[in-house]
């Protein structure tokens, strides 16, 4: 997804590395870990290959869930066979997912583990996974994406320089919960603001896809 790290605002640097768990907790889940993990722990396969986990656990309406997103693309067993080569191009993973969004629509198919024991599924360790055989993971819907200029140079600078990333941000129905969580929004704001601060840039919420350039 990206080629150097430290380019990021600090929200996204830390969507990467949680999304570089889920990915390493996915192989791990088949019996098997990555040898060629960089130091976010993402094995170098394609950003749309693997599933995303939320790791901690949210408010699901009057339920408590973990959630999942599994990719459902026709072409998902060539996906899985793409490594990156950082030698040759230490932007593939951007680069092979611009170019895939552009040809083709992605598919990933939402699926939930609903909490239902405080002793093997502790809420305010993050630490503990959820057994699928104790919590096996429901389908509950499909997220679409259609083919599209995924990427754009204006559009980076818009999301890096005003935008703020936070697992608070969505419904209060979904709102995050466990200590982890408790700790990313306090620490998401504060660097948050110091970041614009440093930057003198003004912290921008889209209230439409209108507002965010092309």
């Amino acid at each position: 997804m990206i080629g150097k790290a430290a380019s990021l605002p600090e929200g996204a640097k830390s969507a990467v590395s949680s999304l570089a768990r889920g990915f390493n907790y996915a192989l791990g889940h088949v019996g098997t870990q990555s040898p060629m993990a960089d130091f976010l722990g993402h094995p170098y396969s394609h950003p749309l290959s693997e599933p995303y986990y939320s790791q901690a656990p949210l408010r699901y309406g009057a339920y408590v869930a973990k959630i999942a997103a599994f990719p459902m693309m026709p072409d998902l067993e060539a996906l899985q066979s793409w490594r990156l080569d950082p030698h040759h191009d230490e932007d593939g993973f951007r680069h092979e997912t611009v170019t895939y969004f552009g040809g083709r629509e992605v598919v990933f198919d939402i699926r939930i583990q609903l909490w239902n024991n405080a002793e093997t599924q502790p809420i305010e360790d993050a630490s503990v996974m959820w057994s699928a055989d104790e919590a096996p993971f429901r389908s509950v819907g499909r997220l679409s994406f259609p083919v599209q200029n995924a990427f754009s140079a204006q559009r980076a600078a818009f999301f890096e320089n005003h935008l703020v990333f936070s697992p608070s941000q969505g419904l209060s129905a979904h709102r995050p919960l466990g200590s982890v969580m408790r700790a990313r929004m306090q620490v998401y704001k504060a660097l948050s603001a110091f970041r614009h601060g440093q930057n003198k840039q003004s912290e921008i919420q889209p209230a439409g896809i209108e507002q965010i350039p092309a």
